[in-house]
């Protein structure tokens, strides 16, 4: 892995993250297999369906609109140390407003249930803070057990149900 253009990554134990910026999101979004030669990643994250691919072209031209703030919505890949694999992302969904945001993540199945998510939200958190973010909510839907248990194991409180279910944390 070349760590050396992740700029504003956070490294834990077992997972380096690293967000997307103008430049490597253009790169992702074009030419994949130059983006992992780049970074020395391979991408195996959340599948690059059509909406996803909607998705990161739609925060390509966010991160060009709001540069200063963009760590507040871009991306960051969740990459395992040990194999260079990128397997999945976690973001905090917008900017904060009186110190609250949300924060969102997804993980590829095969790496679910090793405490990966847990140790990537945790440093997450602590970013964000650093950042200045005060209080920090996230939904999940009732079905998604493992998300709960990810948010319970990071100091979330259960909020209400609204259709989802409603966490917050105070950092």
């Amino acid at each position: 892995m070349n760590t050396e253009g992740m700029v504003d990554r956070i490294e834990t134990e077992r997972l380096v993250l690293f967000p997307y910026t103008q430049e490597n999101l253009a790169l992702f979004n074009t030419d994949l297999s130059a983006f992992e030669e780049r970074f020395g990643v391979l991408y195996r994250g959340e599948e690059l369906d059509h909406l996803l691919r909607g998705f990161l072209l739609k925060l390509e031209r966010e991160i060009a609109a709001d540069p200063e703030h963009y760590l507040f919505f871009t991306e960051f890949l969740i990459v395992q140390k040990e194999s260079d694999r990128i397997i999945g992302s976690i973001d905090y969904k917008y900017v904060p407003r009186d110190g609250l945001t949300e924060v969102g993540y997804g993980l590829n199945p095969l790496y679910e249930g090793r405490g990966f998510m847990t140790e990537a939200l945790r440093a997450f958190l602590d970013f964000g803070k650093s950042l200045g973010i005060r209080t920090v909510r996230a939904d999940t839907r009732p079905d998604n057990i493992a998300s709960q248990r990810v948010l319970e194991k990071c100091g979330f409180r259960f909020l209400y149900q609204s259709g989802n279910l409603w966490w917050e944390k105070t950092l």
